[in-house]
């Protein structure tokens, strides 16, 4: 173990992983989502699609587990489980779509998904109708999809839910719950379906310092009335990740 821990540390992409991990908590504890938004892309370059998917959805589920109470009380559950639902379905086909990647070409597609997105959002393109249950589980169905093919189920849950008329607070423990969701359901599916390595554990194990401090970080300072300010600078973080994940940067 301890040869394990001094490989990992050793590790010449080690500093990527930490700062991004540092980042994406911050983006994670101001909106209730974009830890994969920011993660993969810059860790992409270091590991490789499944060991980047694997290492995020370790130290994102335990990195919030302290969130999950005050996500519990102003979310809607019952909403997250028909997410989740639809995601069950099609999560597989993602990963084996995810197996079949090169490196290139996962960052390739994970930053353009992302910087779709991002242009979504801030031109405000995004879903008016009401949220019936029907569309709740074909989205969760279609985050199931990019969840496993690109570690991100939250491109399709988030136009809709960015969309509708809750509360910021509900929008933000609704996203953070599935993404929870995500995270144990694709660990799942990884550890029957691929050989993991266990460094892994160790690079997860490493990344949920500087993770867990960002999300607290995020989550002390997240003020509802001040919801503009904090999509702004998560938008603009998530962005840039999203630039520097291209696969021309080398």
């Amino acid at each position: 173990m301890i040869n394990l821990f001094y490989e990992a540390v050793s590790f010449d992409g080690i500093y990527w992983i930490l700062v991004a991990a540092f980042l994406a908590g911050i983006v994670r504890g101001f909106t209730g989502f974009g830890t994969a938004l920011v993660f993969i892309p810059l860790v992409a370059q270091v590991l490789t699609p499944i060991e980047a998917v694997f290492v995020m959805i370790l130290f994102d589920f335990i990195g919030v587990l302290p969130t999950v109470p005050r996500a519990l009380k102003d979310g809607k559950p019952k909403d997250v489980l028909r997410l989740g639902i639809g995601m069950l379905i099609t999560t597989p086909f993602g990963l084996f779509a995810l197996y079949l990647m090169s490196q290139s070409s996962f960052r390739l597609i994970a930053s353009i998904t992302i910087l779709i997105l991002l242009s979504l959002l801030i031109l405000g393109v995004r879903y008016r109708g009401p949220l019936t249950n029907k569309l709740i589980y074909f989205t969760g169905a279609m985050g199931g999809l990019f969840g496993g093919s690109t570690g991100m189920p939250g491109p399709p849950v988030i136009l809709i839910y960015m969309a509708s008329r809750s509360a910021p607070q509900i929008i933000r423990a609704n996203l953070l719950l599935y993404a929870m969701f995500g995270d144990l359901l694709i660990f799942a599916l990884c550890m029957l379906t691929f050989d993991i390595l266990p460094i892994l554990f160790i690079f997860a194990g490493i990344a949920i310092i500087p993770f867990a401090f960002g999300v607290l970080l995020g989550s002390r300072v997240f003020n509802p009335e001040r919801e503009n300010v904090y999509r702004g600078v998560a938008y603009f973080v998530i962005g840039l990740s999203a630039i520097f994940g291209l696969p021309f940067w080398g």
